[in-house]
C-alpha cells in the first residue's frame, strides 16, 4: 500500500488514480464521498488522507504538479494490432478506449463547471467509471503483448461469448430472448428517467449498450 501511495505521489497526483486508491485502502465511506462530489478540488484532501492511511510524511517526498503523461502511440506501443492473427475483441477495445479516453477528458473540463454537490456528485461517479473502465481495457491489450493470450476479465468479451450463444438458439428461443431484452431495455430507461441514483448512471449506460447490442443481434437473426 506504502509503495503504491508514494507512486501515485511521485507521478503527479492524479485526482482519479487517487480515489481508486482510497477505495482499495480505506472504509471511510464519508470520505469517499466527500472526494468523489469534486476530485479536482479536494486533491489536497485526497493526498494528505492516503498519507496518513499509508504511514507516510507528505512533508518528505519529492512533489510533482498534476499533468498528463505522454504515451507513445498505441501502435507503437502494441505492435500486435497490425497483425492479421490478433484477436477481433482487442482490436474493437481499442476503439471503445479511444471513445472512453476522449469522454474522460470531456468528463475533467465538465467537473470544473459543476454548480451543485450533485451536479458534482454525478459527473465525478462517470469520470471514474470511464477511468476504470480506460484502465481495464489497457490491462487487456499489455494482457495479450505480454503472454500472448487473451486475458478476458473486461466485460466485452461477456458481451461477445454470449453473441457466440444466439447462433445456437432456435427461433423460438430467440423470440423468447428479444422479448425478454425488450423488456429488460425498457427497464434500464425507466431508471433512468427517474432521474435518482446518479451514481449509477453510468453502469446503467453500460448495460443499456449491452443490451441495445444483443437485441439488434437477435433482430438481425430474425429478420
Amino acid at each position: 500500500m506504502r509503495k503504491e501511495v508514494l507512486s501515485w505521489l511521485q507521478s503527479g497526483c492524479d485526482p482519479l488514480k487517487g480515489i481508486t486508491l482510497l477505495e482499495k485502502i480505506s472504509k471511510n465511506k464519508f470520505l469517499i464521498r466527500l472526494v468523489k462530489a469534486n476530485p479536482v478540488k479536494n486533491v489536497e484532501l485526497l493526498k494528505s488522507s492516503l498519507c496518513q492511511l499509508a504511514g507516510i510524511d507528505l512533508s518528505k517526498v519529492i512533489k510533482q504538479p498534476y499533468r498528463e503523461v505522454t504515451r507513445i502511440s498505441f501502435r507503437d506501443e502494441f505492435p500486435f494490432l497490425d497483425s492479421p492473427d490478433c484477436p477481433y475483441e482487442l482490436k474493437a477495445l481499442v476503439t471503445d478506449k479511444f471513445s472512453s479516453y476522449y469522454r474522460y477528458k470531456d468528463l475533467h473540463r465538465k467537473l470544473s463547471d459543476c454548480t451543485s454537490i450533485e451536479e458534482c456528485t454525478s459527473t465525478a461517479s462517470e469520470l471514474l467509471a470511464s477511468y476504470r473502465d480506460n484502465r481495464a481495457i489497457y490491462s487487456e491489450l499489455d494482457y495479450y503483448k505480454q503472454h500472448k493470450t487473451i486475458l478476458g476479465k473486461h466485460p466485452v468479451f461477456k458481451h461477445y461469448h454470449r453473441l457466440q450463444e444466439l447462433k445456437t438458439l432456435s427461433i423460438k428461443e430467440l423470440v423468447k430472448l428479444q422479448t425478454k431484452l425488450n423488456h429488460n431495455i425498457w427497464r434500464i430507461e425507466s431508471e433512468m428517467a427517474k432521474g435518482d441514483k446518479p451514481n449509477l448512471n453510468e453502469d446503467r449506460k453500460q448495460r443499456l449498450i449491452l443490451k441495445r447490442n444483443q437485441l439488434s443481434e437477435v433482430d438481425r437473426m430474425l429478420y
